[in-house]
């Protein structure tokens, strides 16, 4: 029988090998995505440079989502190849918002070429105006969209304050409800006030859940919990997944998105909403 001490080695040793196999692949990748644009790594760079510089200088002082976009394409595989290799002993109790399995599958994506929502993508907020108020059963509209989202004009929230987003596709999910049960528990009082929980539940199912399981003055009631019954919203934001449904939490701030986790566990939501604040306010 292994003792535990090279069990520990093993496993260390098989995710680092993991980890460098799959940088490895993306280092080719990048490499012919280079070759296909006909400039290196130095040349792309400079158009970055000089692209900022150009837009710098403009009226409007922005880029537009589109250059935002493209430039986060460009980088995307640098970033990737960067966080595989420094993330290769990762685990929540370190700090990490994400397993070493969600960066794996997170660069695997990148590799080949999913399309979906990565950090630093810009973060639409029109797919809020139709979610449903659990309580009335009405969509929030623009005036709900512009008191929830801090850079949208909220007056109860600065617009550099982040907003917390947690989506899951289920029905009746029981993971959904075990992960809200741990935010209430485990997140602050001014943590629950930036958090939105997104379902496909019906606003009376959902009320009755909340009801239910947290108390008036739990702190829970401080946590907003809106309905997505035909997951406009979760599929704008690329949360339904690319095999199957599961929790996925989004940091959002000042019109991007800052962080973003995909699968996450019910047990370990807490830890990855905490460590994933704290990495984007370092």
């Amino acid at each position: 029988m292994l003792s535990s001490t090279v069990m520990f080695a093993m496993n260390k040793k098989n995710k680092f090998n993991k980890q460098k196999d799959l940088a490895a692949k993306m280092a080719e990748a990048k490499r012919q995505r280079e070759l296909a644009e006909g400039g290196d790594v130095a040349s792309a760079t400079s158009e970055d440079a000089s692209s900022k510089d150009a837009t710098s200088s403009s009226s409007s002082g922005q880029l537009s989502d589109k250059e935002i976009k493209l430039r986060n394409d460009r980088q995307r595989f640098a970033d990737m190849l960067e966080n595989s290799m420094s993330s290769a002993n990762s685990d929540l109790g370190d700090g990490y918002y994400l397993t070493v399995e969600q960066e794996n599958e997170n660069a695997n994506a990148v590799y080949r070429g999913i399309t979906r929502l990565y950090e630093g993508d810009p973060a639409p907020t029109s797919p809020f105006v139709d979610l449903l108020n659990i309580e009335t059963g009405e969509p929030i509209g623009q005036g709900g969209m512009k008191r929830l989202v801090p850079w949208e004009g909220s007056r109860s929230a600065s617009s550099s304050d982040y907003l917390i987003v947690v989506t899951d596709p289920r029905p009746k999910s029981v993971e959904l409800r075990t992960a809200m049960k741990r935010l209430a528990g485990g997140l602050s009082n001014d943590m629950l006030a930036k958090c939105v929980v997104i379902n496909t539940d019906t606003p009376a199912e959902n009320r009755r859940f909340v009801k239910k399981n947290f108390a008036e003055d739990s702190g829970a009631d401080k946590m907003t919990v809106l309905t997505d019954e035909k997951m406009d919203f979760m599929r704008e934001y690329t949360a339904l997944g690319e095999k199957r449904f599961s929790i996925t939490m989004f940091i959002l701030k000042e019109g991007r998105c800052e962080k973003i986790a995909r699968e996450v566990e019910a047990e370990i939501v807490t830890d990855t909403v905490k460590n994933a604040i704290r990495s984007l306010l370092r």
